[in-house]
């Protein structure tokens, strides 16, 4: 039997009670973040904190075992100390009663030394076996050291009797007293005394040994799970450490990767640029250029027709209009002052010097002009045949020759300057020195400084080196080496 009726509230996913209270059905989970940490495996963290559980519990265990060892060892000691002790004093009493026989039987003093000498020491022997019964030993051991403390006391006073009654009546006496047998019944119990003393410490070393033994054995078995967890746990971490580590590796070689490519794009971005930048210098150089020819055709030319012009008109009206004539005469110095302006502009946009005589000759009006005119001394050394530097390299040369004498007047307030242009065999050097106040420690990386970005760029064009220093002794110094091959002369041969 079918017991689910046709309901439009089934068909749209949703129980009556649910569409009525606005309750939806279905649940959906929510995607999980892939830039949120999840947190370590159940599988994980259940060894981990077993592992650090077992690891405070042998911490616990093997601290309580090293009491007990250092209890088992402190007892040993103590043993060890009571047997030595207690031997001692019967080894002194022993040589104590053998000096006093062979004084007896030889009459000798010699043979009291070891009495004498042993006598002191048995009392320091059993003031120590007293100190070590009081501390750590048991009610018998105490009171057989009472009745063994009687016994050597009760020895003693026998030998000096002896001996006293040997120096008194003589051997005789004295023999006749050690024959009847007190003294060795008296060594007797003694040794009873000592022997049941040393077999206790003997049974309490013994004891100490075994609890020793059994420390040491679960001591060794702690060690070994301990290595067993510490190992597991290293076998953990370093398997997370190898996860972690080939994470982070794949992300340095994928920014390795993106570093590279940035970097090529880079590299090419600026190649880019530094192609465009040298075009556009070309580009400039080349309009300049030209500009500079039609001022020289075409305003020259209309300059100089004026000129004759003007000079015609003055000679036929000289003497006999003379304002006129004055008039005329200003207007021909107007016009030489118009030539001479053209002169200069056109030696600014392109100096003739410098595609008629070379670069040293160009440097040499370059620098007197602007430097005459601004009142500073100035210094130059060219050498003396420059036919060789290509033309790329004169006019950038120049640029940056009249780029920095025109920092140098607007800027450093310098009163002498000095201009060294060398030639080597692979180089030409280009040295502009100045005394003035110096450049700015952040001029260099001034992005808005663009006269020395372009002395920069038309060295970088060059494939050049490029620097600008304050000096140490004030002043600014610019240096600039352009590589350079010599072209050498041509081989002739006798024909």
């Amino acid at each position: 039997m079918n017991f689910i009726a046709a309901d439009p509230a089934y068909d749209a996913g949703s129980r009556p009670d649910e569409r009525d209270s606005g309750y939806s059905r279905p649940f959906h989970r929510l995607p999980r973040n892939p830039f949120v940490k999840s947190a370590l495996p159940l599988k994980l963290v259940i060894p981990l904190v077993l592992g650090i559980v077992a690891s405070l519990a042998i911490a616990v265990y093997a601290e309580l075992g090293y009491r007990r060892l250092e209890s088992a060892n402190r007892q040993m000691a103590v043993a060890l100390a009571m047997q030595a002790a207690v031997h001692q004093t019967l080894a002194l009493i022993t040589d104590a009663e053998t000096g006093q026989r062979g004084f007896l039987l030889t009459g000798k003093e010699e043979y009291l030394g070891p009495y004498k000498a042993s006598i002191p020491k048995i009392e320091g022997e059993f003031s120590k076996l007293r100190e070590l019964l009081v501390e750590s030993g048991t009610p018998s051991d105490r009171d057989r050291a009472d009745r063994l403390n009687n016994l050597i006391g009760q020895k003693l006073l026998e030998l000096e009797a002896v001996i006293a009654l040997y120096q008194k009546d003589g051997a005789e006496s004295a023999l006749a007293l050690m024959n009847t047998g007190i003294g060795r019944r008296t060594m007797d119990t003694i040794r009873t005394e000592v022997e049941g003393i040393a077999a206790t410490q003997r049974m309490q070393l013994t004891d100490a040994n075994s609890r020793w033994t059994r420390d040491i054995e679960f001591a060794r078995v702690g060690m070994m799970v301990v290595t067993a967890l510490t190992v597991a746990l290293l076998l953990v971490v370093w398997v997370l450490v190898r996860r972690d580590t080939h994470q982070r590796e794949a992300t340095r070689r994928a920014a390795h990767l993106e570093n590279q490519r940035l970097e090529t794009l880079i590299e090419e971005r600026t190649a880019s640029l530094s192609e465009l930048s040298n075009h556009l210098q070309e580009v400039r150089e080349e309009e300049r250029s030209k500009l500079a020819r039609d001022i020289h055709d075409e305003l020259g030319g209309i300059l100089v027709s004026a000129k004759m012009d003007m000079a015609w008109v003055d000679s036929r009206i000289k003497g006999r209009d003379p304002e006129t004539a004055a008039k005329v005469e200003r207007a021909m110095q107007a016009l030489d002052e118009g030539v001479q302006i053209k002169r200069r502009i056109i030696e600014e946009l392109r100096p003739t010097l410098l595609d008629n005589l070379g670069l040293s000759a160009a440097l040499d009006w370059q620098i007197h002009e602007i430097c005459d005119r601004a009142g500073i001394k100035c210094v130059i050394s060219t050498p003396a045949d420059d036919s060789s530097i290509p033309p790329s390299a004169s006019i950038a040369l120049f640029r940056i020759v009249q780029e920095a004498l025109t920092n140098i007047v607007k800027y450093a307030r310098a009163k002498n300057v000095s201009v060294d242009l060398g030639m080597t065999d692979d180089a030409i050097t280009l040295l502009v020195e100045d005394d003035g106040i110096g450049i700015p420690d952040d001029a260099q990386n001034n992005l808005l400084s663009h006269g020395i970005s372009g002395m920069r760029q038309r060295v970088r064009s060059l494939h050049g080196e490029f620097s600008i220093v304050r000096r140490a002794e004030g002043g600014t110094m610019i240096e600039v080496g352009i590589p350079f091959q010599r072209e050498s002369p041509p081989s002739t041969e006798a024909t």
